[in-house]
């Protein structure tokens, strides 16, 4: 089976910079990407495309908040409680743990309170647990308690369309047309425009569109220390580099170098620790 974790490791850089100490625990099974943890130092985080839904908790005024937020379509701004000590899931694109309360396409762009979503019987247990968890094994713990009891339908079927899409798309990082997965799947561009729309909540052209970029974002991440880390970030699929950096400016709001410098300048490799 192709390692979509070395085709897609889905990242919100901004997310780092929003503190001293992220921690970031990768999982790719279960179509959760990875975990993360960190305590807020700033009021807002910028927020970038990633075609993924993350669920996130945190304490404030002794109650556990929670919320669901779907991607991006441009670059953009989330409010954060300075102090917060936030706990986070990021899911792999086209997953969706509400499917049950929404679907995909009312996620997208959108913040919801998670607690809202989450079935009553449920509800109670999780949230109670998640509240009394106090380091980050054991949340994770908790979640993954919770998201396997209600996972079925988020365990795909690897012979089904969407799981095929989504591999294509993620093993090609963006890199192909809406006419090619209708020649490889035998199905018209316009079946295959209304599969995806419902199955990943955003259209065929901003999904390769995000997966492409994500791809540049994790080459850049990746190679940051690095002279030629723009010229690694072309790799991810882009043409040429004015193709490159019209759609970074328009994901990012800035230009591929002011984007690593902001980073560097910010320690965002000293912020991060990633347990693999």
């Amino acid at each position: 089976m192709p390692n979509l974790n070395s085709k897609l490791s889905p990242k919100q850089p901004e997310f780092v910079l929003a503190t001293s100490d992220y921690t970031k625990k990768v999982l790719m099974k279960f179509n959760v990407a990875h975990f993360y943890q960190f305590t807020a130092e700033s009021q807002k985080m910028d927020v970038i495309p990633d075609a993924c839904i993350d669920i996130l908790f945190w304490k404030k005024g002794g109650k556990l908040i929670t919320k669901i937020a779907g991607t991006r379509l441009e670059k953009g701004i989330t409010d954060t409680d300075i102090n917060g000590e936030y706990f986070g899931v990021r899911f792999m694109p086209g997953t969706n743990p509400v499917d049950r309360s929404l679907p995909l396409c009312e996620i997208v762009n959108h913040e919801w309170d998670f607690e809202d979503l989450i079935v009553s019987n449920e509800k109670k247990r999780l949230i109670e647990n998640m509240f009394y968890a106090n380091t980050f094994d054991k949340k994770i713990k908790v979640f993954m308690t919770y998201y396997l009891n209600v996972i079925e339908k988020h365990l795909e079927d690897t012979k089904n369309l969407k799981y095929f899409l989504r591999n294509e798309i993620i093993m090609s990082s963006g890199n192909l047309k809406l006419s090619k997965l209708s020649t490889l799947t035998g199905y018209s561009e316009r079946y295959l425009n209304k599969k995806i729309h419902e199955d990943f909540g955003i259209n065929p052209k901003n999904l390769i569109q995000f997966i492409r970029f994500q791809k540049a974002i994790g080459n850049l991440t990746d190679t940051i220390n690095r002279v030629n880390c723009i010229n690694t970030a072309l790799e991810a699929g882009y043409y040429d580099q004015s193709h490159f950096i019209k759609d970074f400016k328009k994901f990012s709001g800035q230009t591929p170098i002011n984007y690593i410098n902001n980073l560097l300048c910010n320690s965002y490799n000293k912020k991060l620790h990633v347990i693999e």
